[in-house]
């Protein structure tokens, strides 16, 4: 941020042009309730001021912020000691008052070029200002500035009661800071002599509190707390903000403040039905500011919204997290497990029965797969609202074009979503036709020119292993918007398993040919068939296998026992879910008994006579042996294929060890069978070298 002596150096240079023409008059960065347009948005703006009788076109003239221009190409005039208003919000397709950037929260220099592109008309440098906060000249085209609390865009800058604002007080110091105590501790929250404490502990805009000296309270679990400075002739300070937790943690903690009538009013409140239907409804226009704390950090102010489509009828909702400018967040604000910065947060509220299990189980799975697919890495997370306990969520970054980028190591990404391939970033075309091609059976080179075909069969396999009953709802492709860029599928929303043994393979081959993952023209597909049935048939006998997925559920439900019987107790009378011991025992009986019943309706839709081999597999601690790349488990494995379907198996000794031929085979490590259903049996064997 600039320092204070800056901004009065350059806003003296700025007088010196004040009264030779147009002067940038006001301006605000931080834009939330102070100017809301018919649509609902509420851009930052900038305001100018003709001092002079006579109006004056922008025509020619230039608006330069940094490295940014706006060049003024229409007449757009101002009126004779008039104002008007400039929109930065990078919709010049709304008019000739809407630039083409926008404003930095944290400060900026503001240049206005005339006609000529390089006589200066004015400079106006501006710091870091709150939300709906502004500054300008006092009075309006004069020489002295001003921090305004009431903003005046597009009209005459009048002084503050307070008197010239020139600084901003400094934010209430709080000992200890928010966030999680073993104990319940004492809180201690002062401000400087001369100046004034609002606290606010429901919630509530602390701006509208009573005026105090200090605070001293003690923090139980759930307390939180909003506060402000206000000292004479300087702007209120800074928002401190956050929520005491104590205990035991079982899971990361997120706590959300916000006033409460944004979340309960009839009238405003996301979170209830409402006067309109309230929380079914999104948009810029149903967000509502909020504080964010993530565990021991500081809090954050973002927006939030309802999220989600379903589940917003259920009592408990997702909720998505927006850090803007508008509310003071910082850019990017939010860092996940894999590295990726967003400005967006999702909180999955796994409302339906089972739901937070068979997420983060097959989140576990196809990553330990190392299938070919995208998905968000999410962290279970407790979340308080107001200090109120609000059950379990799964916290993740949103499945849009910026985490997308990152995921491809793409500077830009074409992303489709839906069962109508709605262009969300960049268009369809090449998608469509890609989507031909697979339609007319093209050769499977040039099918990979244009789709990862191995994401598309990994996507099919997961929606034939959980039978997904939404399937071909909840599609979401996207490839780099570049040279040689292909379509690759992002995995999410798994919380609709069918029951084991439903014909999901019958359902999907007699559905729309055209819904995601196209299983009918995958199957029909001479050179796909057989590699889809060998992909999931590895699968099911390798990391779907149900000792190695019934390991991973058992470990996945006992690290978060205690945190889904919290949630359930929570909402044990909003909701009719399971117990969590009873969506545990569920899911393991499907692990169990779907592979079976996956592999003879399989059988039945491809025409291929279901073999089971059995293969001998040495111990791990001689050496390793993958099927198709996976490595089977050790033992006596029955694994069943289906004719015809080719396989590769590889033997890897460790070291000391060696692989004993086979008879009638060679010494090769790798073996490559067109059809290992002929094998009945195998006996893979390593042989000890040491001397």
């Amino acid at each position: 941020m600039r320092s204070l002596l800056s901004i009065i150096g350059v806003c003296c240079i700025a007088a010196l042009h004040a009264q030779q023409g147009l002067v940038i008059n006001e301006v605000q960065a931080a834009n939330r309730t102070t100017l809301v347009m018919a649509n609902g948005r509420t851009p930052d703006w900038i305001e100018l001021y003709n001092p002079h009788r006579q109006a004056r076109s922008l025509k020619g003239m230039r608006l330069r912020l940094g490295a940014r221009v706006h060049h003024f190409e229409q007449d757009l005039r101002i009126p004779g000691n008039g104002h008007l208003l400039l929109f930065a919000d990078e919709h010049l397709s709304e008019g000739p008052e809407h630039l083409g950037f926008r404003l930095d929260r944290s400060g900026g220099s503001l240049l206005l070029l005339d006609d000529d592109g390089s006589s200066i008309l004015d400079v106006f440098t501006y710091g870091n200002l709150a939300t709906d906060r502004s500054m300008g000249r006092l009075p309006d085209g004069g020489g002295a500035w001003s921090m305004f609390i009431a903003p005046t865009p597009g009209r005459s800058n009048e002084a503050p009661e307070e008197g010239v604002l020139r600084a901003i007080a400094p934010t209430p110091h709080c000992t200890p800071p928010p966030g999680h105590h073993t104990t319940a501790p004492r809180v201690n929250i002062t401000v400087p002599d001369g100046c004034t404490l609002h606290l606010s502990m429901d919630g509530t805009d602390p701006h509208r509190a009573a005026a105090m000296s200090s605070a001293s309270l003690t923090a139980g679990n759930g307390t939180i707390v909003r506060g402000i400075t206000r000292c004479p002739g300087r702007l209120p300070s800074e928002e401190l903000a956050g929520t005491y937790t104590t205990g035991p943690a079982d899971a990361a903690l997120i706590s959300i403040i916000a006033a409460p009538d944004d979340l309960w009013s009839p009238e405003r409140g996301i979170l209830v039905e409402g006067l309109h239907d309230n929380h079914s409804r999104g948009g810029d226009v149903w967000e509502r500011r909020a504080l964010v704390q993530r565990g021991n950090g500081p809090a954050m102010p973002a927006g939030i919204r309802v999220s989600g489509s379903g589940s917003r009828s259920l009592a408990k909702r997702s909720l998505k997290l927006h850090a803007r400018d508008r509310h003071g967040s910082a850019d990017s604000a939010w860092t996940h497990a894999d590295g990726s910065r967003c400005d967006e947060l999702m909180l999955r509220a796994d409302a339906s029965p089972h739901a937070f299990l068979s997420n983060l189980l097959m989140e576990v799975l196809v990553d330990r797969s190392d299938l070919a697919l995208a998905q968000q890495p999410s962290q279970a997370s407790m979340v308080l609202l107001n200090g109120e306990p609000w059950g379990l969520y799964r916290s993740m970054p949103p499945k849009d074009a910026q985490w997308l980028r990152q995921q491809a190591g793409a500077e830009a990404v074409d992303v489709l979503e839906g069962p109508s391939f709605t262009a969300l970033s960049g268009d369809d075309t090449h998608f469509r036709h890609a989507l031909e091609q697979l339609g007319s059976r093209a050769p499977l080179d040039s099918l990979r020119a244009n789709l990862d075909v191995e994401s598309l069969m990994d996507l099919a396999c997961v929606d034939l292993f959980t039978g997904r009953a939404d399937h071909e709802l909840n599609v979401r492709c996207y490839r780099p918007r570049q040279p040689g860029g292909r379509w690759r599928w992002v995995l999410f929303d798994l919380d609709l398993w069918t029951p084991h043994g439903e014909p999901g393979v019958a359902r999907m081959m007699g559905g729309d040919p055209l819904a995601a993952p196209f299983l009918p023209l995958l199957m029909q597909h001479q050179e796909i068939q057989p590699l889809l049935l060998g992909r999931i048939s590895t699968l099911l006998a390798t990391t779907f296998h149900p000792a190695r997925t019934g390991r991973s559920l058992d470990s996945l439900f006992q690290q978060h026992r205690n945190a889904l019987e919290q949630d359930h107790a929570r909402w044990r009378n909003e909701l009719n879910r399971p117990a969590p011991a009873d969506s545990h025992e569920h899911l393991r009986n499907h692990l169990v008994h779907r592979p079976p019943a996956l592999m003879q309706q399989l059988a039945t839709a491809s025409g291929r006579k279901l073999e089971q081999v059995s293969l001998d597999v040495p111990s791990e601690h001689e050496g390793r042996v993958l099927l198709n790349g996976r490595q089977l488990p050790s033992g006596n494995q029955r694994i069943a294929w289906l004719s015809g379907v080719p396989a590769v198996l590889e033997l890897i000794p460790n070291e000391g060890y060696a692989v004993e031929p086979q008879r009638g085979a060679d010494r090769t490590e790798r073996h490559s069978l067109a059809d290992l259903a002929q094998a009945a049996r195998l006996r893979l064997r390593f042989r000890n070298t040491a001397p």
